[in-house]
């Protein structure tokens, strides 16, 4: 009993650290302090003049160890480009005049100037730093400076990229899969305020604009981990591995059928809970039909989080499309129910293609599908 006791510990600990990040963050830590200790060591044996400097190569390491190897890659080249477009500002600085005040103002400036080039990305910070460096540290041995500085940042990025390549190269997907998971608990929370706002009558649009906007930044959250799951697949041995291509399409075409599910819901909340583009042209929904819509929204609700097979959404549904078959008298009222119920059937659509053939937990109707077999 004791041994099951601290088992069960030991893996909602490992469950804990993984779902927090706490996982990739030690392993990228690691490597990081690694890649830089080597490069150190590396750095004290290159010959020259650049071994007085060997100081720079474990920052060159650092900025090589990105979140994924193909990031390290850019970053490390956009820098070096950065550095050496630095060097060259110093350089011409120098010659329009002795350093001092007139030339440090002149470097930063024409430092900024050539790093706004969207080019360089993670480099323009550098152009005007590492003319600095040459102007107020090298001083007057400014080339041997800007030879060594340039060589030993260098050689900390070709260690801190091998480092990152060869030691369990980060692949993100399954933290792309989990922030997907994530937003559907979001959608849930914003159906059940919906369903509350039907059948309490009661609307307050500065509350719904800051959920809307919880939603928005989820959804952005989600489309950010995407693009880094499928960036981590460049460039990285692992990537090659069977499957990998199958679960990053897997992976995007939940996500695009999570943004469908976001935009219904978005026209759903106009209609229902605030005052804007979509309720202004067709109107709120008929009082008449407040409780079928609740029902169906609490439901949908359900079916999202899993906790309800998906069937119970289509059975919700139907009950507010036999309420609308029951009622022609207003027009207008039954256009905006029968828009909500657009949005509804959308919802439930694309959660649909959101989880086909899913056979883990990660999907929302995942534990709902297997209870409904």
């Amino acid at each position: 009993m004791g041994f099951e006791h601290v088992t069960g510990v030991g893996t909602r600990i490992w469950r804990w650290s993984r779902t927090s990040g706490t996982q990739p963050r030690l392993l990228h830590a690691g490597k990081a302090a690694g890649a830089a200790a080597l490069a150190w060591v590396v750095a004290r044996h290159v010959p020259g003049v650049a071994s007085d400097y060997p100081y720079y190569a474990p920052l060159g390491a650092v900025i090589a160890m990105q979140t994924t190897v193909f990031a390290g890659l850019r970053s490390g080249i956009q820098t070096l480009v950065g550095i050496a477009l630095g060097i060259g500002v110093a350089g011409f600085t120098m010659w329009v005049g002795d350093p001092g005040v007139l030339a440090v103002a002149l470097a930063v400036g024409i430092g900024v100037l050539v790093g706004g080039f969207r080019i360089l990305g993670e480099g323009s910070s550098w152009v005007s730093t590492a003319a600095l460096f040459v102007l107020l540290v090298g001083g007057a041995h400014a080339e041997g400076y800007s030879l060594g500085y340039l060589v030993q940042m260098a050689v900390g990025v070709v260690v801190g990229l091998l480092v990152n390549f060869l030691v369990f190269p980060p692949l993100h997907f399954w933290d792309a899969e989990h922030r997907i998971d994530a937003v559907n608990g979001v959608l849930a929370d914003h159906l059940d305020g919906l369903a509350a706002v039907l059948r309490e009558g009661k609307r307050d649009v500065a509350a719904w604009d800051k959920q809307q906007d919880r939603l928005d930044r989820a959804i952005a959250d989600v489309r950010s981990r995407v693009s880094i799951a499928h960036e981590s697949r460049r460039i990285n041995p692992r990537g090659a591995l069977r499957g990998s291509r199958a679960r990053l399409q897997e992976d995007g075409a939940r996500f695009r059928a999570l943004e469908r599910v976001a935009w219904y819901t978005t026209d759903l909340t106009e209609l229902v809970a605030r005052s804007g583009p979509v309720s202004a042209g067709i109107g709120r929904p008929d009082p008449a039909f407040a409780e079928p819509l609740a029902a169906a929204l609490d439901q949908i609700a359900a079916v999202i989080r899993g906790t309800s097979p998906d069937r119970d959404a289509d059975t919700a549904i139907a009950a507010v499309e036999k309420a609308l078959d029951a009622s022609r008298e207003n027009p207008s009222h039954v256009a905006v129910t029968s828009a909500a119920l657009v949005a509804l059937r959308g919802i439930v659509e694309s959660e649909r293609r959101a989880t086909v053939d899913i056979d883990t937990k990660t999907g929302p109707f995942g534990s709902a599908r297997s209870a409904s077999r």
